[in-house]
C-alpha cells in the first residue's frame, strides 16, 4: 500500500453533487426522524449484545509464522503459488467453495509477463447479499523503505505486510461454517498489489493489481443485475494488522466513501472494548485495496495501522507482530458479520 493525499481513480463528489445534498437535507432529515424507531443503529451495540466468533489469536500468529517461513513470496514466485494453494487447502478444509482468479500483469523491473491468481473462499454461495474481505498476499520485491542501504536487495519477508491479513483470514475461516451471519461471505486473497519497485519518490511499478482484477470482474458481473444477482452490501480490507502495538484509526478514504461501515465497525470495537480501534481520524489517507474495491461499486473500507515503524523495512519480521493484535481484529470482525441484519 501507499500513503497519498488522494487515492487512485476515485471519483471526486463535485459542488453540484454538493449542493443537491445540501438542498435535500433538510427533507431527508424529516425522513430519518419518521423512519428511525424502525431503523437499527450500531451505535446501541452492547457488548452483551454482540457475538464475536472464538478467536484464538495464537492460531492466527502460528499460521503468520508458517507463511513467513515459505520465505519471500512476491507476485510470479513459487513461493507466492504455495501460499496459495496452503490457503486453498485451509479454506476448503472449513467448508468453502474455492475459485482462482487468474490474471496477468508485468514486472516493471524488466518488462517480462507474471502470472497472478487472486484466491476467493466462499461461505454460504447461495446468498445473494454478500461481504468481501480481502488481503493481499503478495510480498513486495525488497525492503524499499529500510534506512539501511545495505538491506534494501535482501529477501523482505513481510510479517505485518502481507502475512498478518492472510493469517486472520484463516483464523475467520474455522468460524465461518456454523457462524449466525446473515450474509454469503467471501474471503479473498489480492494478488500483485506491491509488485513495485523502489522506495520513497523512486518507485515503479504499479500497485493493486489483483484488487483492480477483482474489481473489473465484479463490476462486469453486476451489468444487468437483477434481485438474484449475488452483489456486495460491504467490503474490507485488512492490511498491517499484526502490529505489537496496533493502534487502527479511521482511515480518510474508509471515511469519505463508506461512513457508515466505518461507524458500525467502530462502534462495535467500541462496544467489545477492543482498544486498539481508535476513535479518532487517521493522519494519512490511505492508497490501498480498498480503493479498486469502491471504484466497482462496492462500499469498502480499509482497517490499517499505517504507524507500523517496520513498513517495508527487512525489520517486518513475526517477532514485531503478536497474537493479541490479531485477536483484537477478529474479533470485532466476526461480531459484525454476526450482528442481525435488522441491527444495522
Amino acid at each position: 500500500m501507499e500513503p497519498k493525499a488522494a487515492g487512485p481513480a476515485v471519483t471526486p463528489r463535485s459542488k453540484s453533487r454538493m449542493l443537491v445534498m445540501a438542498a435535500g437535507v433538510l427533507v431527508l432529515a424529516g425522513i430519518v426522524v419518521l423512519i428511525w424507531p424502525m431503523l437499527g443503529s450500531s451505535m446501541a451495540d452492547t457488548k452483551s449484545s454482540l457475538n464475536p466468533a472464538k478467536i484464538d489469536g495464537k492460531r492466527a500468529y502460528e499460521y503468520l509464522k508458517k507463511i513467513c517461513a515459505i520465505g519471500p513470496r512476491p507476485a510470479g514466485s513459487a513461493a507466492n503459488t504455495t501460499q496459495r494453494e496452503l490457503v486453498a487447502k485451509h479454506f476448503r478444509d472449513q467448508g468453502a467453495t474455492v475459485t482462482v482468479q487468474a490474471f496477468k500483469g508485468v514486472d516493471p523491473s524488466n518488462g517480462q509477463p507474471v502470472s497472478m491468481a487472486n484466491l476467493v473462499g466462499s461461505w454460504f454461495p447461495e446468498r445473494v447479499e454478500r461481504v468481501v474481505i480481502g488481503v493481499h498476499y503478495d510480498t513486495r520485491p525488497f525492503p524499499d523503505e529500510d534506512t539501511n542501504p545495505a538491506n534494501r536487495r535482501i529477501p523482505f519477508i513481510g510479517a505485518n505486510d502481507g502475512a498478518s491479513g492472510v493469517a486472520m483470514l484463516m483464523e475467520i475461516a474455522h468460524h465461518l461454517k456454523d457462524s449466525k451471519t446473515p450474509w454469503g461471505v467471501d474471503l479473498v486473497l489480492f494478488d500483485g498489489e506491491e509488485l513495485v519497485y523502489g522506495g520513497g519518490q523512486d518507485q515503479n511499478g504499479e500497485y493493486f493489481l489483483g484488487s483492480k482484477h477483482f474489481g473489473a470482474m465484479y463490476a462486469q458481473s453486476q451489468r444487468g443485475r437483477t434481485r438474484t444477482t449475488p452483489h456486495y452490501v460491504a467490503g474490507f480490507v485488512l492490511d498491517m494488522i499484526g502490529d505489537k502495538n496496533l493502534t487502527i484509526d479511521k482511515e480518510p478514504h474508509s471515511v469519505d466513501f463508506a461512513p457508515r461501515l466505518v461507524r458500525d465497525i467502530w462502534s462495535v470495537a467500541k462496544a467489545l472494548e477492543v482498544k486498539q480501534f481508535r476513535d479518532r481520524m487517521g493522519q494519512t489517507a490511505v492508497q490501498d485495496d480498498h480503493l479498486p474495491l469502491y471504484n466497482s461499486g462496492i462500499p469498502a473500507i480499509d482497517i490499517i495501522d499505517f504507524d507500523y515503524p517496520h513498513w517495508h523495512k527487512a525489520t517486518d519480521l513475526p517477532e514485531n507482530c503478536s497474537a493479541e493484535s490479531l485477536e483484537a481484529v477478529g474479533k470485532v470482525m466476526t461480531a459484525w458479520l454476526n450482528k442481525p441484519k435488522a441491527r444495522r
